[in-house]
């Protein structure tokens, strides 16, 4: 009987160990990571990551979630003056981050860079945020294209303000004196472009009344590029009342 017993433990022992490396690196495994891709001009295009089609409608922005952290090859699908032309790139996606890349169009050449990267822990927000879009698990069905309006891209993101162009605003709007000049510098910034909502955050931590906040919190909301995640601002107002303010306005803009 006992020799019966030592076989069923060691038969077990065999059988835990592996069962304890799969554990243990199921946590690595599970880190969420996603990767969006914008055009500076708005251009559109197609996209397919490591050979699978992600946009069967040509857009100008494109967000990939629950992607497997590491190095993907990402191939654009451009319309040009000739035809549809096509380039690929190697991307790095970062486990635990959301990843936005910047997508510049020059004749046949396509470069890439990176304007963000957001922690995916979770946000501070003072109401709840609103429900994010989900997505099936083929790559193929991860991308819902909104119908353009008046023949324009999608989504706002002409002329977009990356992580170069966003460390200069902040840089000459700390070295005024007046919230009223500060003010003026980034509504200035804004106007003619677009700004992801990471970003739009950075600009409002620069501005000291909740007011001034709340009016250029406003004044953005048109030329933010992820709208999906506006909420990301929020936790800069102290008082619940203007984050209800800002809430009821994007409300009625949507």
């Amino acid at each position: 009987m006992a020799e019966v017993y030592a076989k069923t433990y060691t038969a077990m022992k065999k059988l835990l160990l592996p069962l304890l490396f799969v554990l243990l690196a199921l946590p690595a495994f599970a880190q969420p990571t996603v990767v969006t891709f914008t055009t500076h001009r708005g251009e559109l295009f197609q996209m397919a990551l490591d050979g699978r089609l992600i946009n069967r409608t040509a857009s100008n922005f494109v967000r990939i979630s629950h992607l497997k952290p590491g190095n993907h090859y990402v191939e654009f699908r451009i319309r040009g003056r000739h035809g549809v032309y096509r380039t690929g790139i190697n991307v790095f996606a970062r486990a635990g981050f959301e990843t936005n890349y910047a997508v510049r169009v020059s004749g046949r050449k396509v470069s890439l860079r990176v304007i963000s990267e957001v922690p995916l822990g979770p946000p501070v927000v003072v109401v709840p945020p609103p429900v994010p879009p989900r997505y099936p698990d083929r790559y193929e069905d991860r991308y819902e294209p909104v119908p353009p309006r008046n023949e324009q891209p999608a989504n706002d993101c002409r002329n977009l303000l990356d992580r170069y162009d966003v460390d200069r605003l902040i840089e000459t709007m700390k070295g005024r004196d007046f919230e009223s000049t500060k003010l003026t510098i980034a509504r200035e910034a804004v106007r003619n472009g677009s700004i992801v909502s990471e970003n739009l955050r950075r600009v409002l931590l620069q501005l000291e009344y909740e007011s001034s906040r709340l009016e250029f919190a406003k004044f953005a909301y048109d030329n933010v590029c992820d709208k999906e995640r506006f909420y990301y601002i929020y936790d800069v107002f102290q008082f619940d009342s203007n984050v209800r303010e800002l809430e009821e306005y994007t409300s009625r803009r949507r």
